[in-house]
């Protein structure tokens, strides 16, 4: 390796597969090379440095040294950037900076209301990039349950910049995809805000785009999976079983296993709401099983808290134990908090009513803290429930419904949510209050509660 051998950054390598306008990008140089990008870093960089036609190409970008193949760090900046690229779903470097410039675009139509910053996007080319839709995409996924509305409103401009993208720039089937899953993402977001009509639709039109997109079978995977979310949410849960079924087929043809345990997780709901609890803990098991070598501790510990719970459901009181031992405590506060709430379960179904009433409280509040409100009205009530079964406590049995009330409230839930709890009030109130009732409402609740 020459002395004077400079270190390529992932801009760097950008910039190299962009910079001649007459050459194609050596990302996709032959066929060949196309193909293989889909295998990894390693096939790839091996076929370019034996193809002439990929060398030639190489040789053709002015800052391109044939070393930096052989540098384990100008590699790893490389893989940084197929990193971005397969994140933003495209095959083109160049998103990795539209990438950039797409943080600053979200902020800037994040302080307009919806239809100025539509004027702007359909006005400003700036605005209409790959990069701009993606970012939008990207930060409605991560407010769907923080704040739906926002989410809303993200999903909805990432629609208007995919339908402005230039097909000789992005290729108008990469297009149809993206903006399939722009509309899934809309249809997810009014399925939180409980807007099922409106959901219904944009899932309509996602469907409609997929059939002028490349057809891979990923794209349309992610938008049927939304939608089986939503038949669950509508209580059709045979179509929701179906759907989920046919989806985890087609991850399991790519060997998406991640994905697969998020169906599965779906399908175990699907069974308890059936009220299939034994069959629906197995179904968490198999989850676990696919999540044994998961980097996502988060969903690990989502498939475990479920299956204790359905073992519970089941009346497995000693398999939830079990499992319930086998689990770390976790570094994360908000899964501390999740892992905390199970044993609470686990401690009432044994009876154990003061202990149980006591980590109750520490997840109520500390759900309530981190402005989680739905999760914290349900956990009142879990604490209503082993406040009546230890003894009465009616005093506390009402401050905590009314605790509840409040919570749901600020979690702005359903008018569904509402009546069911003014239900367990007016029990209180008219002395007619029962474990039973207590029981009942709390599954009312979480049945509304979008997931």
């Amino acid at each position: 390796m020459r002395n004077d051998h400079q270190h390529l950054s992932p801009r760097d390598w950008v910039l190299i597969f962009e910079a001649a306008d007459d050459a194609p990008s050596l990302l996709i140089s032959c066929s060949a090379a196309r193909d293989l990008w889909n295998e990894g870093i390693v096939a790839w960089v091996e076929h370019v440095l034996g193809c002439p036609t990929c060398r030639q190409v190489a040789r053709g970008q002015e800052r391109f040294i044939d070393e930096h193949f052989d540098c384990s760090e100008c590699l790893g900046s490389l893989e940084l950037v197929y990193s971005i690229v397969e994140e933003a779903e495209h095959f083109e470097p160049a998103v990795v900076l539209e990438l950039e410039r797409a943080e600053r675009n979200l902020e800037e139509l994040g302080a307009l209301v919806f239809s100025d910053a539509v004027k702007e996007i359909r006005a400003n080319p700036f605005y209409q990039q790959w990069g701009t839709a993606q970012r939008l995409l990207f930060a409605a996924r991560a407010a769907w349950h923080r704040a739906p509305e926002l989410a809303l409103h993200h999903a909805l401009l990432a629609v208007v910049v995919a339908q402005e993208l230039d097909p000789a720039s992005y290729v108008d089937l990469w297009i149809a995809d993206l903006e399939a899953k722009a509309h899934a993402y809309v249809a997810n977001a009014y399925r939180i805000l409980a807007r099922f009509p409106e959901a219904e639709t944009e899932f309509q039109l996602a469907e409609k785009c997929l059939q002028r997109g490349v057809g891979s079978g990923q794209a349309s995977a992610r938008v049927l999976s939304l939608k089986a979310a939503l038949l669950y949410d509508q209580q059709r849960y045979s179509e929701a079983l179906a759907l989920v079924d046919h989806v985890a087929r087609m991850r399991e043809e790519h060997g998406e296993i991640h994905e697969l345990a998020r169906l599965t997780l779906l399908r175990a709901r699907v069974f308890q709401s059936s009220g299939q609890p034994a069959q629906a803990a197995q179904e968490c098991a198999r989850a676990v099983e696919m999540l044994g070598s998961s980097p996502d501790p988060q969903l690990l510990l989502v498939a475990q808290n479920n299956a204790i719970q359905y073992l519970l459901s089941a009346g497995d009181v000693k398999g939830a134990r079990a499992l319930f031992d086998q689990l770390p405590h976790m570094p994360e506060p908000l899964d501390e908090l999740r892992r905390l709430w199970g044993e609470a379960d686990l401690l009432r179904a044994e009876r154990r009513h003061a202990e149980a009433r006591g980590v109750y409280e520490r997840v109520r509040t500390g759900f309530a803290e981190v402005g989680m409100h739905y999760d914290s009205a349900l956990a009142a009530l879990d604490l209503a429930q082993a406040a009546y079964a230890e003894g009465g406590h009616l005093p506390e049995v009402r401050t905590l419904a009314n605790e509840a009330a409040i919570q749901l409230t600020l979690a702005g839930a359903h008018s569904e949510a509402f009546a069911a709890q003014g239900l367990l009030l007016k029990a209180i109130r008219d002395d007619a209050l029962s474990h039973a009732l207590i029981v009942q409402v709390r599954q009312r609740i979480e049945s509304l509660r979008p997931s």
